[in-house]
């Protein structure tokens, strides 16, 4: 082959490896931005909010505090909508997002701050997660969520 062909060929190359990471780059933040709104939806106490980031079916799966929720309709009717009802305020948010997408699914690792008013008392905490999330026609969507509260620390002595 000739030389400016090796050129060119470099050149498509290259260009068609940038076009690759500018679009998982692309892919990754839509990934975070779902998981920021879902977070922010949780806040807002509104479950329509919260619903337009998960898929609404069977397969939504939620693992929390040793409690399984199986489907969007258990975790919605029995676990969330509940506990949103309880609570007068509550600030949740998700950081040191970290993500890997492949394909049509993506896998990603947070932090989380929770702090929650309610009448009888208020409870702030922080911990750990993981969020398996899909691609769908509307964008990406939580399939499953598992979240670990970091144990309490006990004052020294």
């Amino acid at each position: 082959m000739r030389r400016k062909q090796w050129y060119v060929l470099a050149a498509v190359l290259l260009m068609a490896s940038a076009t690759m990471v500018l679009a998982h780059g692309d892919e990754h933040e839509a990934v975070e931005k779902t998981l920021k709104n879902y977070a922010a939806a949780i806040a807002s106490k509104d479950i329509s909010k919260v619903e337009k980031y998960v898929v609404t079916d069977e397969s939504f799966t939620v693992f929390e505090g040793g409690h399984v929720n199986n489907g969007w309709a258990d975790y919605r009717d029995h676990h969330l909508a509940p506990e949103l009802k309880q609570f007068e305020s509550i600030d949740y948010g998700y950081d040191n997002i970290k993500v890997e997408v492949d394909e049509n699914m993506a896998f990603a690792t947070f932090k989380y701050k929770i702090a929650i008013k309610m009448k009888e008392r208020n409870i702030q905490a922080e911990g750990l997660g993981t969020a398996i999330l899909v691609s769908t026609p509307s964008g990406w969507k939580i399939r499953h969520l598992h979240t670990s509260r970091s144990p309490r620390r006990k004052p020294k002595s």
